[in-house]
């Protein structure tokens, strides 16, 4: 059994729809803001477009953001939404799909 999410963007203002199928992954990435050391986040879901984080750093919509996922090299990313310590970011480049795939293939959940 798979379930996908999908990046939500605002058309109005009662209306979202996702960007990309999101994919459930339970992955520990390296994550910082500007002018911190890097820290530790679980990821768990991730698409082309971004991903769903959860740090102990307090983040804000607009930040700038590096998520480094293992095997792969810092991607920089825009926070969009945050509720608590989790936070929905946006990748400033979209994943080359075959990496995204590769990637997901090794760590994607049930």
């Amino acid at each position: 059994m798979s379930i996908t999410a999908q990046l939500l963007t605002r058309v109005d203002d009662t209306v979202e729809r996702r960007l990309c199928s999101r994919t459930p992954v339970a992955v520990q990435a390296g994550f910082r803001k500007s002018g911190l050391d890097a820290a530790r986040a679980d990821i768990s879901n991730l698409s082309r477009t971004g991903c769903k984080v959860d740090s102990a750093i307090n983040l804000r919509a607009k930040m700038q953001v590096w998520i480094k996922l293992p095997g792969l090299q810092a991607m920089p990313a825009t926070v969009i939404w945050v509720n608590g310590f989790e936070a929905g970011c946006e990748f400033s480049a979209p994943f080359y799909e075959p990496v995204l795939d590769n990637f997901l293939s090794r760590h994607k959940t049930a």
